[in-house]
This record gives structure tokens, sequence and C-alpha cells, in this order.
């Protein structure tokens, strides 16, 4: 009986423990060994927000680029970012601004990246559209692409604006890779050890 009581116990924790996903890419110039960054995605479960961080650099001095998640994987070092193909849309939408529901906007789409006057961009984006692995909306094993020119959010009036946001050529692009599939978060270690503890005394 006390067996059984504490699988019960173990697997309640588990079962209710916050689990953390993450993911990376090596951003390089297309057809390029050249890396210009590393952005790392964060999901803490499967109803919050996947938070992008990370800095780029050698982009064109203060200047917006389109940065959108494309539907198909290329290979890591020397990308050919045309390979990636169109903008992650598995709803069949048009194209729109990051702001936007997800009627309204491809859920690769991902807005802008501005850079400093030394080239320079910090990203930190939260986006609770893409996801990393619950469901038909997982950018993991996808290529995240930025682009030479600014996205218009398909308000432009280009003939591209409904599908690409006329960002332009594809100038940085590297494959979303899952960096850990299951990391139990402190707070979750922190109970279990205090509830392992408590039993021990009283038994």
């Amino acid at each position: 009986m006390f067996t059984f009581t504490i699988a019960i116990l173990f697997f309640t924790i588990f079962n209710h423990a916050q689990c953390t996903i993450t993911a990376s890419a090596v951003l390089y110039g297309d057809h390029s060994p050249k890396s210009y960054g590393t952005l790392i995605f964060t999901q803490n479960d499967e109803n919050s927000a996947v938070h992008i961080t990370g800095t780029l650099t050698g982009l064109n001095a203060t200047s917006s680029h389109g940065f959108h998640v494309h539907v198909n994987p290329v290979s890591n070092g020397s990308p050919n970012c045309t390979a990636a193909g169109p903008h992650f849309n598995p709803y069949n939408t048009l194209h729109g601004p990051r702001t936007a529901n997800i009627m309204n906007r491809h859920v690769g789409d991902l807005g802008n990246l501005t850079t400093d006057p030394s080239g320079m961009v910090k990203v930190d984006i939260n986006d609770s559209i893409i996801q990393l692995g619950y469901n038909n909306r997982s950018i993991v094993d996808r290529t995240i692409v930025v682009h030479l020119l600014r996205d218009d959010g398909g308000m432009g009036g280009f003939s591209d604006s409904n599908t690409t946001g006329n960002a332009g050529a594809r100038i940085l692009c590297g494959l979303i890779v899952k960096s850990s599939a299951f990391d139990i978060k402190p707070t979750v270690f922190v109970i279990f050890m205090t509830m392992f503890i408590v039993i021990m005394k009283l038994f």
C-alpha cells in the first residue's frame, strides 16, 4: 500500500508539471557559411507564448527586415534560403502583421527586426501563435528567415503584400532545431524533493 501511495503521489506531481520546450536556430547568409547569430526559442507550456531571443549582427544599419518562419527545413551551414519555400501557413490565410489574430496572418508571420546604427539587432519577441511541438503550428524543423526589406504587414498594396509582405530577398536563414523536449522547471523539482523528504521522515 505504501509503494502504491508513493507511485500515485509521484505520478500526480509529474503529470501536472509545467515543462519547457526550447529550440535554437543559427542564422547564416544565403549560400554562405558565415553565421550572423543564434536565436533561442522558449515555450513554457502549450498555453504560453513562444519567447524568441538572441542577437544578430552584420545587417544593414538602421533598417527594418521582414522576419518569418518558412515551411521547409534547410541545411545548417551555407543554406539555400530559397529552398525554405513559402511562409509557414497551415491555415491558408493571407499575410499579415505579427499582432494580427490567427485568421489574419500566417502562423509564420513574425513582423520585422530593426537594426541599430551598427547593423545589430537584439531580438526579444513573444508570439502566441507559433508553437514548439504541441500541434500543427509547431515551427520545429522549419526555417527562420530574415529578409532584405521591411515587411509591410500585408497592407502595402504591392502584388506580393498579401503573400510575403513585399519583404524582398532572403538574406539570412537557419533551421529551427529542438534543443530539449522535456525540461522540468526548478519549482517542480523543489516540490518533488520536499515531498520526498517529508515522506521519508514519516516512515
